[in-house]
């Protein structure tokens, strides 16, 4: 599925985001990418092109790297390459620009590099080029602290730029680690809003994203710096009256202002005294501008160095990891639960039954199908509100009445299943029916009626000869229609 795609892809940046941070220098960095980037995506060769040429390549002899080739592949002019004793293999490449603009370049046989592919490439190479920049720093800091040696005040100077760019490593680690951990967004915004005001050493931050329901609105959803009050009832605004995070936004790009009069109405609103010089850089969802991280000065003679854009831009590409990371996570919880009750779904429940059946054998398991009688006479008499609201609490009975290891879900209609694992005895699943029955047999108050259902349940044990979970749910199945012959809001076995 799409979804599980989506998934991989942010793990395999997040790990491809830690080999290369973890390398001393850029050279290692460089030979480290290349690997982990052929073999993420079965490739034969692959190389990393820094300033028009070849730092570092992979899949092919020691000193036969056709540099012409690839960096014509990373130029756009090739798209299939020959290599001996392969043959014709698809070469694509991403690139980067900056002060060191490059490319990650691969080939392979087979099948062509598909779309999922081709962006998971260019997300390698936004990493690449952040992880880069901050080793070419690191490196520079490392030669400044040579010339220190020599001069006391370099060495001092160089101290103090020392820590700064420490606290920007913590800062990155503390964000990727929270996102990673799957940490709630508004905490992460929170955390990277909070890191940009630390390293940056300016009094006001600010994320905006687009509104879902209107995307020519944008929303804070994060600050620092701002009146709190304010903020926090600061309904959306149309980017055209956004300033300069809605410009960043609509022209995709960093955008700088310095005021000589009054900033827009929005800021004279949020900012606590009068804003000199202001920069925002867009954040990005699925590839497009869907937000903006600013940055705001009061005092006159601020401005914002290559270096100071820099670090608001790689801030700015952690939010949109974040983003897409989050939106990941909901539509894969969206696609394996069930929108009304939030019960796992049929496809889940039938995963974890399968995975449950491989993994111990059927051994201490038991499987219960349960199906509402009277639901179809509520939901015609009261509507289907009146029948989402009896489903939503017979979900809230069913999960009450299991442990929390056991799997409730939703297979559609009024129909459910329960998955009960290690159990002590077989004996245990009828307890657990019994407890099902009773509960949802209770009345549910609707609106300003009272209404009763009843639950009729099968239980079926595995057997050792089924072959994956058909014949074990046909006999739930079959079983809970026994219970309704014989009176409904029961059991049978």
């Amino acid at each position: 599925m799409v979804e599980l795609a989506s998934v991989l892809q942010i793990q395999q940046l997040v790990e491809l985001l830690a080999v290369v941070s973890s390398l001393p220098d850029e050279a290692a960095a460089v030979v480290a990418a290349a690997e982990w980037a052929a073999q993420a995506l079965e490739a034969e060769v692959a190389a990393v092109i820094v300033d028009r040429r070849v730092a570092a390549a992979v899949g092919f002899p020691a000193g036969a790297v056709p540099q012409d080739t690839l960096v014509a592949v990373a130029a756009g002019r090739l798209g299939v390459i020959a290599l001996p004793g392969v043959g014709d293999c698809y070469a694509v490449s991403a690139a980067w620009t900056g002060a060191h603009p490059g490319h990650l370049v691969l080939a392979r046989t087979g099948e062509n590099f598909s779309v999922e592919e081709l962006n998971l490439i260019r997300g390698m190479a936004r990493l690449l080029d952040l992880t880069l920049t901050m080793l070419r720093t690191i490196a520079a800091e490392h030669e400044m602290r040579q010339r220190g040696e020599r001069q006391a005040a370099e060495n001092a100077r160089l101290l103090a730029s020392l820590t700064q760019r420490q606290r920007l490593l913590e800062h990155l680690f503390d964000i990727q680690r929270a996102i990673s951990r799957r940490q709630p967004l508004a905490e992460i915004l929170t955390t990277i809003t909070s890191a940009a005001q630390d390293l940056l050493g300016d009094e006001v931050v600010a994320l905006w994203l687009r509104e879902p329901a209107d995307p020519d609105r944008v929303r804070l959803v994060a600050w620092r710096g701002l009146r709190e009050e304010e903020a926090t009832r600061m309904p959306p605004v149309p980017l055209s009256e956004a300033g300069v995070v809605g410009r960043s936004i609509v022209e995709d790009r960093l955008v700088t202002a310095v005021f000589d009069g009054e900033p827009v109405p929005a800021a004279r609103a949020l900012v606590p005294g009068r804003l000199s010089t202001v920069v925002a850089a867009p954040v990005h969802e699925s590839g497009t501008a869907s937000g903006g991280l600013v940055i705001g000065s009061l005092r006159g003679d601020r401005t914002y160095a290559a270096a100071d854009q820099q670090l608001l831009r790689a801030l700015a590409q952690h939010v949109s990891l974040a983003l897409t990371d989050a939106k990941t996570v909901d539509r894969m919880h969206q696609a394996y639960h069930d929108t009304v009750t939030g019960l796992a779904s049929r496809a889940l429940f039938v995963d974890r039954l399968a995975h449950q059946l491989a993994l111990h054998e059927g051994r201490d398991t038991a499987l219960l199908f349960l199906d509402l009688d009277h639901f179809k006479e509520v939901n015609d008499t009261l509507g289907h509100a009146a029948g989402d609201q009896l489903l939503m609490v017979t979900a809230e009975r069913m999960r009450e009445s299991v442990r929390n290891i056991d799997l409730v879900g939703r297979f559609g209609g009024d129909e459910f299943a329960v998955l009960l694992t290690d159990l002590d005895a077989p004996g245990d699943a009828t307890t657990v029916a019994d407890r099902l029955v009773e509960a949802i047999g209770a009345p549910v108050r609707l609106g300003d009626q009272e209404v009763r259902v009843a639950a009729s349940v099968g239980i079926a044990y595995p057997r050792p000869g089924d072959t994956g979970t058909a014949g074990l749910l046909r006999r739930a199945d079959l079983a809970m229609y026994r219970a309704k012959r014989n009176g409904r809001g029961r059991w049978e076995v």
